[in-house]
């Protein structure tokens, strides 16, 4: 909890001035309720009284006295809604810049491992939690702090021994609602991760329904959103169980001190000290008070499943292990596009030293504009390698040197933006093809076409229903696989990045369109740093260097035919692809 509040009282800090006034206006508007019951003791005692001229001159001097608490009333709470709108609302607001900013900093291992549709739930629930939590503060605790605190003073003034009950009661209460609430805190928990896994089973069957209907899924997947949902229906039933006990355990307190009033006043007046006002002044406090302390109890729950709801989301502000900028890190230009992987050391299993590393000193030199592929078996560290050229991984051992600079001296947005990226499945926003191409940049329309007929891409573009500006759907669900390669062979050409990896750019692509787009591949890479990841041999022919990996380490490295020369594990996965896709 302390992360929540942390959090929390960043954005009250910031917020502190309508804080405070929607703390005055609630200690007006609460002062002046309580207060207005003692002119209704007035009142009924006026009226129980015989007519006189100044007995009714007292009824309207209280009639206007209470005009004015009610006047009073209403500004205050006038007051009160020009702060809670920038405080709640405004509150939210920051809240949920601040969670996209600490996922965002997330390193990519941590999205591999976590569902988006649940990551988008508890930062939803952590910002909302805000809200509820805030009024839970004003409304229940600071509001009824204030109510009880009066509420003894009058009472203490009119009927001592009453008073003491009525602080006994109030201790009681408040003690059963804070320590029933602390102790059912564990179900609610358990119901808002359910909640995230509901979600994250409901996320991952929508962005995958093209998978579920082909292979007719559709049923396995209600099955499995149905188990999650019966999941939490089960906590949620469990959860709801424990908050009626707590209802019916506050009823009878509640109804006891009412009793107790009532007892109390029916022996004053047997003793003949009873003053009929003096019963409607403490009838009305009490029916306010127990009014508001039930719903401090009710509400009570809100505040404790606020904070189960807020908890998921705390312990992803709790993790340290960041994508972030080494402190002498600066925006570094590559000039040249060297690149250096010095005695590099790396695995995914780093608490685990008897694991095999996936790299063990591995050196790879790669000059100023050269083109070089890499190729190997499934595992043998060629995405890996990408990760690392990125920075979406950091090496255990070893360095990674631009133009001789080590890569963590320079800042991560400045090194990515310094090396394209052209992936084998590209990832598009659901926003317009334009807005996919540009990735945020300032560009011509002129630009815009020019880098669209580089990539092949205008043919298919003209004939979109709203060429650049047709929406392209969820991750780019309208447009065929090659049609999205060659948006982000677009990106790349206007990125004009020294640097170029490709992970089979072409793969999507039939034999025709496959040899347009590697004539653009190559006028992209023309006098550029190259890093082809090569599934289909057909794509490496015309590289400068091919370096051939099996389980982290560089088994052979030369030209297309100096390999083939070889005879070794190149020319066997030559041997193997030749008759499926080679022309030359």
């Amino acid at each position: 909890m302390g992360i929540i509040f942390r959090e929390y009282s960043k954005v009250v800090w910031q917020k502190k001035w309508y804080f405070l006034l929607a703390l005055a206006a609630v200690a007006s508007a609460t002062a002046l309720d309580l207060v207005a019951p003692t002119y209704y003791k007035n009142i009924a005692n006026g009226l129980s009284m015989t007519y006189s001229d100044a007995t009714l001159a007292a009824l309207f001097e209280n009639l206007k006295q209470l005009m004015l608490v009610y006047a009073g009333i209403w500004v205050s709470w006038r007051f009160l809604e020009l702060a809670i709108v920038p405080l709640d609302g405004g509150g939210v607001n920051l809240l949920e810049k601040r969670c996209f900013d600490v996922l965002k900093k997330q390193k990519s291992t941590f999205f591999e491992n976590n569902f988006s549709g649940s990551l988008i739930k508890q930062a939803n629930r952590f910002s909302r939690s805000f809200e509820i939590i805030m009024d839970w503060f004003l409304f229940q605790f600071y509001m009824n702090l204030l109510a009880v605190s009066i509420s003894f003073s009058i009472f203490y003034q009119h009927q001592r021994q009453f008073a003491l009950y009525f602080l006994a009661w109030v201790t009681l209460i408040i003690t059963w609602n804070v320590g029933f609430s602390l102790w059912k805190m564990r179900f609610d928990k358990a119901v808002a991760e359910g909640d995230s896994k509901v979600g994250g089973v409901v996320s991952d069957a929508v962005s995958n329904i093209f998978i579920v209907k082909t292979f007719a899924l559709e049923n396995n997947e209600q099955n499995r959103v149905n188990s999650a949902s019966n999941e939490v229906y089960r906590r949620k039933k469990i959860a709801w169980l424990m908050t009626f006990i707590s209802f019916a355990v506050q009823g009878i307190m509640t109804f006891g001190v009412e009793l107790l009033l009532i007892y109390l006043m029916i022996k004053k007046w047997q003793t003949g000290n009873f003053e009929v006002g003096e019963f409607v002044l403490f009838q009305s406090i009490m029916i306010m008070l127990i009014q508001r302390l039930w719903e401090f109890g009710r509400n009570f729950r809100n505040f404790f499943t606020a904070l189960a709801d807020a908890s998921e989301m705390a312990d992803i502000f709790r993790l340290n292990d960041l994508e972030q900028d080494a402190p002498d890190a600066r925006p570094v230009t590559i000039s040249r596009g060297a690149i250096r992987l010095d005695n590099l050391g790396f695995t995914y299993n780093e608490s685990n030293p008897q694991q095999t590393r996936l790299f063990e000193n591995f050196n790879l030199d790669i000059k100023a504009g050269e083109k070089i592929a890499l190729v190997g078996q499934s595992g043998s560290g060629k995405s890996t390698l990408t990760k690392l050229l990125f920075r979406f991984l950091d090496p255990q051992q070893g360095c990674i040197t631009y133009d001789g600079m080590d890569a963590k001296s320079f800042t991560l947005e400045s090194l990515r933006r310094q090396i394209s990226m052209v992936p084998q499945q590209p990832d598009l926003f659901h926003r317009s093809v334009r807005d996919n191409i540009a990735l945020g940049a300032d560009i011509t329309d002129a630009e815009l076409v020019e880098v669209a007929k580089k990539s092949c891409s205008l043919d298919f573009i003209d004939d979109l229903p709203e060429q650049f500006d047709t929406m392209v759907g969820e991750r780019g669900v309208k447009l065929s696989g090659g049609e999205k390669q060659r948006i982000a062979i677009a990106r790349a050409f206007l990125e004009d990045a020294p640097i170029v990896v490709l992970d089979e750019a072409t793969s999507a692509l039939d034999s025709l369109t496959e040899q347009q787009i590697q004539v653009a591949i190559f006028n992209l890479i023309k006098n550029k740093t190259a890093i082809v990841i090569a599934h289909r041999l057909s794509t490496i022919l015309k590289m400068d260097r091919i370096v051939v990996l099996e389980y982290g380490k560089i088994i052979e490295e030369g030209t297309h035919q100096q390999l083939l020369d070889k005879q070794g594990k190149y020319y066997a996965m030559w041997q193997h692809q030749s008759g499926g896709f080679l022309v030359d």
